[in-house]
């Protein structure tokens, strides 16, 4: 028997979880089905038998759950997520880490109000409790990888009634918080109603890679870093992951869905002669290993690398600069990153946050549907429902977003012009609904609304030397001897290494502005003649969103690129250094973005040394 929907009726069939632990340990499993040519089996560690047993409790709750006169939950839902990682990292030639990682969590998400008859108007979510933003009213617990439904029913049980605690503890803190600061947004509702997506059948994937192959490679390519004076350390490392997610929930939704990525990283760091840090890295994502580039591949971007560091080692600092910039390949996407894509999110900021958190959720945007934001030549379409892009594999999509809504295309700007924004559940606005772009997760309980597969593209393209030579042209009319070319910004996810001191890491708190983007690691200034001289510490500062109707050119060439978009801040991610082992990023949000190199007038960049560290006394040793 398959048991999703709520009604009062099945209620009544249970009244203690361990009463029908026997009847339900004794269910015989079905076979699972045989997989497909090529693909791997259905999860043996979430089967129907374990989602009956959550959705019997669920409804258990929904009739039962209620502590004296307070509001009695009016939604449930769960979150089964099973992951499987094979993760290795390598340094010069040999394995420094490697492992399996394979476990099963279920969360719960309960949702109060405060009218019975209209629960949706006003609830106790994307509310941040002061000084206890744990308190969510969601709550998680970990299965074992062989469960029984027993134990997957006493797991429900009690997460619900944690998450339940804590939705009228939040519910109540937000009611009085409204009431000291005189807030009467009585129009909008807190939560929206959307139509319950079923969709049962499992989601099949390739296999992952073995430990043993990432092995090999991680192996192959971390050995070309050896004996290379300029190298202060380097890693390589690769990883195959998939996530199975399972929906279930009070308004109807049974749905399915699996993610599968494979994944490498090369990185490498330097240090400058007058001691500042130096840091390069290479990173592709793929629906598998057959998206990754070649080991031979890898090799040269392993060599460029070194390059880049020699270069860099004796580069002269960047100088303040205030003219054209052109964003070229990756430079292009991590301006997107870092100065658009945040504001293109139509979730409100939670309330409770002050300004200066606030900021960090974007919203520049929200007031702004119907005027021309950005340049006119540019259109960006996010579509969660596209599985290649420019001709390569993109791991941003999903059938299913974050709260069940089932994925779609949405057209956030047109010609320039901001036609809507990427939305979940949780409203701005009157009338507003999901776009199924519900992701990113934030404190208050909810899920904002974000980009995961952003198309972005420009009128009038032309070839790469065109558009230097529009650069050129654009420095010299603002009176610049040299235009500025950035091809790559930092990820502190990738680069970062715990190796500071208290009070590096004391210092770095006290003087990171959050509000600029990344550093740039890979500039070039470009003279008249078309000569290129590299250049470090080049820091643009903060990038309004105005700056992007400034957009003068475009190219015809696009950079498609993948990468796990970290629900931490970059100063965050510096201060505990990045992933864990030097693996590549697993965690985080799957994201793509496509794009043509961007012409942007008149941006300010100043030169900073940030990340000095004492040259080491004694030279590198040479083993031979």
């Amino acid at each position: 028997m398959r048991i999703r929907l709520y009604h009062a009726a099945l209620a009544l069939l249970v009244i203690m979880p361990a009463a029908v632990g026997v009847e339900e340990d004794a269910l015989a499993k079905p076979a699972p089905a045989p997989a497909a040519a090529g693909l791997g089996p259905p999860s043996k560690a979430v089967t129907d038998e374990i989602l009956d047993a959550v959705s019997q409790e669920m409804n258990r709750a929904m009739a039962q759950l209620q502590i004296g006169q307070n509001p009695k939950p009016y939604f449930i839902s769960y979150k089964i997520t099973e992951v499987d990682v094979n993760d290795v990292a390598a340094n010069l030639g040999h394995v420094t880490s490697r492992r399996n990682r394979h476990f099963v969590n279920l969360e719960a998400r309960v949702r109060v109000g405060l009218d019975p008859s209209n629960p949706h108007k006003l609830d106790n979510g994307n509310y941040v409790v002061p000084q206890a933003d744990e308190i969510d009213a969601v709550s998680t617990i970990n299965l074992p990888l062989e469960a029984t439904p027993r134990i997957a029913r006493r797991a429900a049980w009690l997460v619900t009634d944690g998450a339940y605690k804590e939705a009228l503890i939040q519910l109540r803190a937000k009611l009085e918080a409204r009431k000291s600061s005189g807030v009467r947004n009585i129009d909008v509702p807190s939560w929206t109603t959307e139509k319950p997506v079923v969709s049962e059948t499992p989601v099949l994937v390739v296999p992952l890679e073995s430990l043993d192959e990432l092995e090999a490679r991680a192996r192959l390519v971390s050995a070309s870093f050896r004996d290379h004076p300029v190298v202060r350390d380097a890693r390589v490392a690769v990883t195959s992951y998939l996530e199975r997610r399972w929906y279930i929930t009070t308004e109807g939704t049974a749905v399915t869905d699996t993610r599968r990525a494979s994944g490498v990283v090369i990185n490498a760091n330097g240090q400058a002669d007058d001691g500042s840090a130096l840091h390069q890295y290479f990173l592709r994502y793929g629906h598998t290993a057959k998206d990754l580039p070649t080991d031979d591949d890898l090799k040269a971007e392993a060599k460029k690398l070194v390059d880049n560091l020699t270069a860099l080692a004796k580069a002269p600092i960047m100088e303040h600069y205030t003219g054209p910039v052109l964003f070229e390949g990756e430079g292009a996407v991590g301006l997107i990153r870092a100065t658009l894509a945040p504001h293109l999110g139509g979730t409100p900021v939670p309330e409770g946050l002050n300004p200066t958190e606030a900021k960090n959720f974007g919203g520049a945007l929200t007031d702004k549907v119907g005027d021309r934001v950005v340049s006119p030549t540019l259109t960006i379409v996010d579509d969660p429902t596209a599985k290649v892009g420019g001709g390569k594999a993109l791991i941003g999509g999903y059938k299913i977003d974050d709260e069940g809504v089932a994925a779609q295309r949405v057209e956030v700007i047109k010609d320039g012009f901001l036609k809507t924004l990427l939305t979940s559940r949780t409203p701005s606005q009157k009338g507003q609904t999901s776009n199924g772009h519900a992701r990113r997760t934030a404190d208050g309980g909810v899920f904002h609304g974000s980009a995961t597969n952003l198309f972005v593209s420009g009128k009038g393209g032309v070839p790469r030397k065109t558009l230097e030579a529009q650069l050129i042209a654009a420095a010299r009319a603002e009176g610049r001897k040299y235009g500025l070319i950035i091809k790559q910004f930092d990820d502190a996810a990738v680069s970062s290494a715990p190796e500071f001191s208290r009070r590096e890491l004391v210092q770095m708190i006290k003087t990171t502005d959050q509000a600029l983007p990344p550093q740039a690691t890979i500039a070039y200034r470009v003279y008249p003649d078309g000569r290129r001289e590299i250049v470090r510490g080049v820091q643009l500062k903060e990038v309004a969103i105005k700056a992007w109707k400034q957009v003068l050119g475009v190219s015809s060439d696009t950079t498609t690129y993948n990468f796990l978009n970290a629900t931490e801040s970059q100063l965050q991610l510096r201060l505990t250094g990045g992933t864990d082992d030097g693996f590549v990023p697993s965690g985080g949000i799957e994201s793509s973005i496509i794009t043509p190199d961007l012409l942007v007038n008149d941006m300010d960049v100043n030169g900073t040394t940030a990340g000095e560290h004492p040259v080491p006394v004694v030279p590198k040793p040479i083993v031979k």
